[in-house]
């Protein structure tokens, strides 16, 4: 598809969109039913009074793109607030991406919330994430960094439900299946604590009980790095840098593809 393919923009329409939406839902997001986001319009519509809006790209009949727009407090103090156009389900298919649809309905959402006489707009987003530039662009600046604190009791639970978490969201992403196609790896992390290991092949991942042979792309790091990679925190590149994270063994092309699959953010 070309940069000037034609697509129309319109709202929502429930009992219609929901099949299309949770598919690019899953994609941007992690997996999510129909179910699931009839509910969450539902809600936004009803805390929002009616001034709630979603609007879609529709590319030759199929939705393409969408953003959504929610009356919300935003807190500036103690007992301090005021209205703000909540941006919000900011996502594009795998397959329409980089062609501006998602920038144009980013726009108009904007108008609306300046049409409306709300004084500014909000959203929440990870500053290493591609969209992060289009939101910089439009004029949002950043005021808060979100922190998450984690403590790993179970680290072989944590790792085998991540990894199943994982494989859900592989199985509804377009663009981690084309990243992984015929990427046959085995990845061992040496913690202080033990060594973890997963493996990657016929388009699935799987937990090792222990290193085999055969490793292609061998980390010594901690637990503590590891899980700031995973959730943000922390750039692999700079971790790597800094010598928080010593690659023993795998290549340049390898690591790229596992930085991936740690952070989650396919399309960067």
């Amino acid at each position: 598809m070309s940069k000037e393919a034609e697509y129309i923009v319109r709202k929502v329409e429930l009992n219609k969109d929901e099949a299309r939406l949770a598919q690019i839902f899953s994609e941007c997001f992690g997996p999510t039913t129909q179910r699931q986001v009839q509910r969450w319009f539902r809600q936004a519509n009803k805390a929002s009074a009616g001034w709630f809006r979603s609007l879609v790209a529709e590319i030759e009949g199929e939705v393409a793109s969408s953003v959504t727009v929610e009356l919300k407090e935003l807190h500036l103090g103690e007992g301090v607030c005021i209205k703000t156009g909540g941006i919000g389900g900011v996502c594009t298919s795998s397959d329409f991406r980089r062609k501006g649809v998602v920038t144009n309905l980013f726009e108009q959402c904007l108008k609306y919330v300046e049409n409306s006489g709300v004084s500014n707009s909000s959203l929440y987003t990870g500053i290493m994430l591609p969209a992060h530039r289009i939101y910089t662009r439009k004029g949002f600046m950043n005021v808060e960094k979100w922190s998450a604190y984690v403590k790993i009791l179970d680290l072989a639970s944590y790792f085998r439900s991540w990894i199943r978490n994982l494989n859900r969201y592989v199985k509804s992403s377009k663009i981690a299946q084309e990243t992984l196609l015929n990427w046959d790896r085995c990845i061992v992390f040496e913690l202080r604590e033990r060594t973890v290991c997963f493996r990657f092949k016929h388009g699935r991942f799987k937990t090792l009980p222990k290193p085999p042979r055969s490793v292609d792309i061998a980390v010594a790091t901690t637990t503590e790095t590891l899980a700031r990679v995973m959730w943000g925190g922390e750039e692999m590149r700079k971790a790597i840098e800094t010598q928080k994270m010593q690659v023993k063994k795998g290549t340049e092309s390898d690591l790229h593809v596992l930085r991936k699959i740690l952070t989650g953010i396919w399309d960067a």
